[in-house]
């Protein structure tokens, strides 16, 4: 009975870590929605085509190879060999990069990370907004930052398409209330003033909800510097990027879901069958 009931409370936690594990991929109110179709082979077509001339120079992909563009993406062998592999000598190989790790932790103070997996950890919202969050900041090392992921050590490597982003006048005002807030906010708890510290929490969740609507309505930025791409076509090239980065954790996944489709078909065939001849054999026993 013991046993039992340990398995049955094993089962539930599993159950409530795949909840959690979800809701995080999901992403949270911070991000916006990528809106990804893994049904898009063209759209994840270009996103390889991004990755392999923006990305693989600093990240490699080691748990992928070449030869899976061939077969899930529909992309002619001879076009991979000749136009997407920079390292490897066999389209066979895994994506990797020729970046010595000493020389990744000089100039970026740590390795980069490898990204097949990313899409399954961090969740393509994430990542999509990632991607659209660098702004210009002088005191970072490479001179911009992300809202997103903050006093993070990549540079913004889309930025000659993107061009130079800065926060708006509005952004930039509900960000100094908030902060402005938090002062007081520490200030009226070490006093213990009750009231002042619903009041400050009230004017925190009031500019957090508007930063927030800024950032869904694209007018938490703006663009100071033009690159050579308009913000549609920006977005379109980041959301093929994540579709391709999703697809790399996971190239079958089309196939998968195809297949437990069928599966499940079958077990709901084979539950009626077997129903019926159960209620066959046991029909004459009382």
């Amino acid at each position: 009975m013991n046993k039992l009931i340990n398995t049955t409370k094993a089962t539930l936690l599993l159950l409530s870590l795949g909840v959690a594990i979800n809701v995080m991929a999901a992403g949270s109110s911070e991000t916006l929605s990528a809106n990804t179709d893994r049904k898009s082979v063209i759209s994840m077509q270009k996103g390889a085509q991004t990755f392999m001339n923006y990305c693989a120079a600093c990240h490699s992909m080691q748990y992928m190879r070449y030869d899976a563009m061939v077969e899930f993406l529909e992309i002619p062998a001879e076009i991979v060999e000749k136009n997407l592999m920079f390292s490897g000598d066999q389209i066979t190989d895994h994506i990797t990069n020729n970046v010595p790790e000493k020389a990744a932790l000089d100039w970026f103070g740590k390795v980069p990370p490898d990204l097949t997996l990313v899409a399954r950890v961090r969740g393509v919202d994430w990542l999509y907004t990632f991607l659209k969050s660098y702004y210009t900041d002088s005191n970072r090392p490479f001179g911009v930052n992300n809202t997103l992921f903050t006093d993070v050590g990549m540079p913004h490597v889309l930025a000659p398409l993107q061009g130079t982003q800065i926060k708006t006048n509005a952004a930039f005002e509900l960000q100094t209330k908030i902060e402005q807030a938090n002062l007081a906010l520490a200030k009226a708890q070490k006093e213990g003033n009750s009231s002042e510290v619903d009041t400050q929490r009230a004017i925190i969740t009031e500019a957090t909800a508007a930063i927030s609507d800024l950032k869904t309505s694209n007018t938490y930025f703006e663009i100071a510097e033009a690159g050579s791409l308009s913000a549609e076509e920006y977005d379109v090239l980041v959301r093929d990027l994540v579709n391709f980065l999703d697809f790399a954790g996971e190239p079958n996944k089309l196939e998968r879901h195809a297949l437990g489709i069928k599966v499940i078909l079958f077990l709901l065939v084979f539950f009626f069958l077997s129903y019926f001849l159960k209620k066959e054999y046991w029909r004459d026993v009382h």
